[in-house]
């Protein structure tokens, strides 16, 4: 069985954790299974680790523990484990994943500001995105979150809340608008980053960048937006599909996300996104693999980086009113 991460912990099959405690229990999971798979007792491990020390510690390390307060006890201090993984003679592929999964097990991911507005799947999503090195999405009903400007993102929400037949319920979802677009905003920094930022492609439908979200002026800034970054980032990549090449047939989904945090096929993952209802992942090979070929036959009906630009701007000058 491979060491990464992801393989180990059998998360091939399940969402990336969502909460600091799922997180941790990764980590000992891995660290269990490493020394496992190599024939080693827990004796003959913290007899030869100095940053170990004792069998308990290391049982501490690998299994989840308690005190006599009754309070879990954390033995998964960044220098113990990264002594470890040095002994076990892990790739950098595993220690990098260790330490975003220590980072998160502590409560240190970005989104944990934002708990108020961010459930279970969301946790989850964003932990997807923060780990990969591709992502690829594939969108009928809206501009993908990532591409979207404070002006469209805020259309879309109030626009959806704001519908609620419950008047309590709709007021209070719309007090929350501008905490979830500062969440929104946010996100987007994941692909500023120098070094880090993931290969994004964004297939887009043509219906999308036709409707007028917010009026005139607003979807001519998202517009223009997206023919900023589709130009200027070179790890963005935006196409748009025209209308023609939907006539007869249709994508798998009309709002699919593909996540890659490997070069390899390894741990790929899609997530299926309802319109403003959460979604569902699909971590089954053949399942990812038939959304992934999906997405692969649209990118190639969709129009070319320069058809796409001109596209947009075409779009955004067909907009009515007075161009600022």
């Amino acid at each position: 069985m491979s060491d990464r991460v992801l393989a180990l912990v059998g998360r091939e099959r399940n969402p990336p954790p969502a909460t600091p405690d799922a997180a941790a229990e990764l980590v000992r999971n891995l660290l269990r299974h490493l020394r496992n798979t190599r024939g080693l007792t827990q004796g003959q491990v913290a007899a030869v680790v100095p940053e170990v020390g004792s069998i308990t510690t290391l049982h501490r390390c690998e299994k989840l523990s308690y005190g006599p307060d009754g309070k879990v006890i954390d033995a998964l201090k960044p220098g113990r484990v990264h002594a470890l993984l040095r002994f076990y003679e892990v790739s950098s592929e595993v220690r990098n994943e260790v330490e975003m999964l220590m980072q998160q097990s502590r409560g240190q991911q970005w989104w944990s500001r934002y708990s108020d507005v961010v459930g279970e799947t969301m946790n989850s999503l964003f932990a997807y995105e923060a780990q990969s090195k591709v992502i690829r999405s594939c969108q009928a009903i809206f501009i993908p979150g990532m591409l979207q400007t404070a002006g469209y993102a805020r259309a879309v929400m109030k626009s959806f809340y704001g519908q609620n037949p419950n008047p309590e319920s709709r007021k209070r979802d719309l007090a929350t608008v501008e905490r979830r677009l500062e969440l929104r905003m946010q996100r987007q920094t994941l692909l500023e980053q120098p070094e880090s930022a993931p290969e994004y492609e964004a297939l887009i439908d043509e219906q999308v960048v036709r409707k007028v979200w917010g009026g005139p002026q607003v979807m001519r800034e998202q517009l223009r937006h997206l023919h900023n970054l589709g130009e200027n980032r070179p790890r963005v990549h935006i196409r748009i599909l025209p209308a023609d090449a939907t006539r007869f047939e249709t994508p798998f989904h009309p709002s699919m996300t593909l996540f890659k945090p490997h070069d390899s096929s390894i741990s790929r993952m899609i997530y299926l996104e309802e319109m403003n209802r959460g979604g569902t992942y699909v971590t089954e090979l053949e399942e990812v693999e038939k959304y992934q070929a999906s997405m692969d036959y649209w990118w190639t009906k969709a129009l070319s980086k320069q058809e796409t630009l001109d596209f947009l701007l075409k779009c955004a000058a067909d907009l009515p009113g007075r161009l600022p």
